[in-house]
């Protein structure tokens, strides 16, 4: 009898020594929650998973979950290269190494008989993960740069797709993906939760509601289903930290940030419809308000919160001299598509690029899409 999908990932997980994590280098928090909580999962199974994110920095507003510094930026030793020297009828050798200059020299310690060029092999590199498992990511090439200078990687060893986008590819080996899942947290708890409740601890009931409360901005959102507060409430009952998911999510903004918002908010303009939103910030808005680039985020989903008519935000900001455009998309739209010619980095309802045109030129573009 076939394995269910639930099975198969169960044995994939089991049967992988050393996996790899990895998400979109256009992050948010369901994705750091859920990798994490993942990677505790294989933790439980005897196994120490790393992640990896291209280019990652850890928001501060998540720097309370456990091992959340873990994640790192890049992985620079993917391959892994052995030396096989055979021993048969010779006492085990002192081996030592050293370097100088640009060479490494492993030294082996003479022994009777006398080892030859035939006693040493040098083994072809493998990688030294066996699994890859991608988690809210459409395709690879959201990857980015750790896609891009990696591919034999993606090509030779077996991915998992953990999503619940209906913009996801189906890359992998195994496509684990559920459409009617508001986050891939709750992806993953479905999972647990069909495979063996009692994996599930205060740690991970706690990775996992940040991840939906993140996703579904503390259930505001119109993806969220009944089936979503049922699944938050046995979270809660398994241990879950809802008081501090709230506090370092909401309740911990900034100053800075939140002058950004005021300033932003002060010069937000609308269609006619008020379908479509935008601002400019300008450096000195920035430099005056001591915010960053990432704050514009938390800016995009207030206003999808408090203006429901919004299909379509775009906020146009310079930094380092240069000028970017920053544009979510509440409708089915694929804005990577759109706006392909501007060579953007996100997916399909979140990108950035260089702003190469005037804003209205964008602007025009995003009405034809409305």
């Amino acid at each position: 009898m076939a394995l269910t999908q639930n099975q198969q990932l169960y044995e994939i997980l089991q049967r992988s020594e050393n996996p790899l994590i990895t998400f979109r280098a256009e992050h948010n928090g369901d994705m750091i929650s859920a990798s994490l909580a993942l990677a505790g999962l294989l933790e439980k199974f005897g196994r120490s998973a790393e992640i990896v994110s291209d280019g990652f920095a850890l928001p501060s507003a998540y720097s309370f979950l456990p091992d959340a510094d873990k994640i790192k930026k890049e992985s620079n030793a993917l391959k892994k290269f052995s030396v096989s020297l055979n021993i048969k009828d010779k006492k085990h050798p002192q081996i030592d190494y050293k370097i100088e200059g640009d060479k490494l020299h492993i030294l082996i310690a003479p022994t009777h008989p006398q080892f030859s060029s035939d006693d040493i092999k040098i083994n072809p590199a493998i990688y030294r993960h066996d699994l890859i498992i991608t988690v809210n990511t459409p395709d690879l090439d959201s990857l980015g740069a750790f896609y891009r200078e990696n591919t034999d990687f993606f090509y030779q060893v077996p991915i998992v797709n953990i999503d619940h986008s209906p913009e996801n590819e189906h890359y992998g080996q195994l496509n684990f993906i559920n459409l009617t899942a508001s986050s891939v947290s709750e992806v993953i708890y479905d999972f647990i939760e069909q495979m063996d409740t009692n994996l599930l601890d205060e740690k991970l009931a706690t990775y996992l509601l940040t991840g939906m409360i993140d996703k579904t901005k503390s259930f505001k959102m119109p993806s969220v289903t009944p089936k979503s507060f049922n699944i938050a409430s046995h979270l809660m009952a398994a241990g879950a930290q809802r008081a501090e998911i709230v506090k370092n999510l909401y309740q911990s903004r900034t100053v800075g940030a939140l002058r950004l918002w005021g300033r932003i908010l002060l010069n937000l303009k609308t269609d006619d419809s008020q379908k479509i939103a935008w601002a400019a910030v300008s450096a000195d808005d920035f430099a005056e308000t001591n915010a960053l680039p990432q704050d514009l985020f938390g800016v995009i989903d207030e206003l999808i919160i408090s203006i429901p008519t919004i299909e379509l935000t775009a906020l146009f900001y310079e930094k380092n001299n240069e000028r970017f455009c920053l544009l979510k998309s509440e409708k089915d739209l694929n804005l990577r598509s759109h706006f392909a010619p501007y060579a953007p980095s996100g997916n399909a309802n979140l990108i950035k690029f260089v702003l190469p045109v005037e804003p209205n030129a964008i602007l025009e573009k995003l009405k034809q899409l409305i």
